[in-house]
């Protein structure tokens, strides 16, 4: 990375260069558009951390062919000669307890300012018409009479329709989601499509599961009884919140999460554009504390379009967000890469000036002593990070903690992660500067060696990306003996030319 671009980016000059290694994730969702293998192979070479899958839209069959399209798509690369591939998590998308409206015959219904509409529930009305002149349309939630009130508003389509006594304006189609937000829904946490879509994320080995929308604690903890009964492979829930009740329980549901995702489209209807940033800061900054991940959600309009709001992008990587997400469903792979490549280079200016040394200072005075030595050993080697202007951290992990923990305590460069599990180097994915590998060799019998084998890759890597010059610092974070928990050494190494090991006359090695 070089001394003289962090020194630069310190003095916040606009005509620095960005540093070369994106610390903050990025998310993108797989549609019709940008599914294919060759479409998949292009996105992975743009570094992707996570694709998503919504399995509101498209059955399920459909979301298997493209987790096997994805899969083949990781083996090509594989083959091929001289080019490292480094598998994104997969994250499926339930559907939740969405409102959607039902069917509304060949056409979307346009409506001005001012027409008059009447909703029932599907089981009167599944199909637009016209009573006694009014247009009706159907439901799913046969309660939205029962808790609505004159003067309440519904939004449909996260706010491009509006209806209100007097004021309805926009175009219903078919699917759209229905939204009361001045009424408090009892919509029921889990149906019989999250069932499914819950069967085929197990079946699949999918990564993360996206609980949408997520009212309370009680709804994740009843994802992870299912789960638990299921008897299958353990999977991370990202919890998202869109609504208001999401947000009066935030607290709870952050305790029983292993990630957030801020819906700021949704949230913007419930709240107001005056106080999304305030619930965002917040949200992001309780996340931070707690060292769960965050992750924030960026729709783009249409497939025709790559406008993306990107000094909010930059607000959001300076705020502490571990993940951008791009709901990049409608776009074809052209269109994806193009937003890829402006939010990779926005979220790299964007932690140049960062104030690296804030949340560090800030989370190691609210940290109880002892710790233990995984988590003292994290937060010495991201400060050691910082002191010395490395170029980037590597660390052996089984489990990932140790570089969970690192990630927390949001460090100025890369954190590559060599891990023998695949699964803990997909979840890893999902956190702050972390850059994980799964090491597929199998264990040398002689430790050392084994240990050098796993630095050797790491730094390879960092090679391979021009994350590093020669002669530039690294910290390497490692265990003294074989399995897990013992993260107990850290020491500094230096870039070379070429990759080899020796030690130097100060007895600091050289790779």
């Amino acid at each position: 990375m070089g001394p003289h671009r962090q020194l630069c980016a310190a003095k916040l000059s606009v005509n620095c260069r960005p540093r070369p290694a994106r610390l903050t994730g990025i998310m993108v969702t797989l549609g019709e558009n940008n599914s294919a293998i060759s479409d998949i192979m292009a996105l992975l070479s743009k570094n992707v951390d996570i694709v998503r899958l919504n399995v509101s839209h498209k059955d399920l069959k459909w979301h298997e062919t493209v987790i096997n399209n994805l899969r083949t798509a990781i083996d090509c690369l594989s083959a091929r000669a001289g080019v490292s591939c480094y598998p994104p998590a997969v994250a499926l998308d339930l559907p939740g307890p969405e409102i959607r409206v039902g069917a509304l015959g060949t056409q979307d219904v346009r409506l001005s300012v001012g027409d008059e509409i009447k909703i029932f529930t599907e089981g009167n009305a599944k199909t637009i018409r016209d009573i006694d002149g009014i247009r009706s349309f159907g439901i799913c939630y046969p309660d939205l009479p029962r808790i609505s009130q004159i003067g309440n508003k519904i939004v449909l389509d996260r706010g491009s329709v509006c209806l209100e006594i007097n004021e309805i304006e926009g175009t219903i189609h078919r699917n759209m989601i229905v939204q009361p937000i001045d009424s408090p829904s009892n919509i029921p946490g889990f149906c019989k499509r999250d069932d499914e879509a819950l069967k085929l994320a197990l079946a699949l080995r999918a990564d993360f599961l996206i609980l949408s929308p997520v009212p309370n604690g009680k709804a994740v903890a009843e994802i992870k009884d299912r789960i638990r009964k299921s008897g299958n492979r353990p999977i991370c829930l990202l919890s998202k919140i869109s609504s208001s009740q999401g947000l009066d329980n935030f607290d709870e549901i952050l305790k029983l999460s292993d990630g957030i995702l801020i819906d700021r489209e949704s949230l913007q209807i419930v709240v107001g554009t005056e106080e999304l940033c305030l619930a965002q800061k917040s949200m992001i900054a309780k996340c931070n504390r707690v060292g769960k991940a965050v992750v924030i959600t960026y729709r783009v309009p249409n497939d025709s379009s790559t406008k993306l709001n990107l000094d909010s992008v930059a607000n959001a990587v300076s705020e502490g967000v571990d993940t951008i997400f791009l709901a990049t469903g409608a776009l074809n792979v052209k269109n994806t890469i193009k937003l890829i490549g402006d939010v990779d280079l926005v979220s790299r200016e964007a932690e140049s000036a960062r104030w690296l040394r804030k949340i560090p200072r800030d989370l190691s005075y609210k940290t109880t002593t002892p710790l233990d030595p995984s988590h003292g050993m994290a937060m010495a080697a991201a400060e050691m990070s910082a002191k010395l202007n490395a170029s980037g951290i590597i660390v052996t992990t089984t489990t990932g903690r140790t570089a969970m923990l690192l990630s927390i305590y949001r460090p100025p460069c890369p954190i590559v992660a060599v891990t023998r599990y695949g699964i803990a180097a997909r979840w890893l994915r999902l956190y702050f500067a972390v850059h994980s590998i799964h090491y597929r060799c199998p264990p040398h019998p002689d430790w050392n060696q084994d240990l050098d084998c796993r630095v050797e890759r790491a730094m390879n890597y960092l090679r391979q990306w021009k994350y590093i010059d020669t002669g530039d610092p690294v910290i390497v974070v490692s265990g003294w003996r074989r399995d897990q928990g013992f993260t107990h050494s850290i020491r500094l190494v230096y870039v070379t030319p070429a990759a080899f090991s020796k030690g130097s006359e100060d007895f600091e090695d050289t790779w």
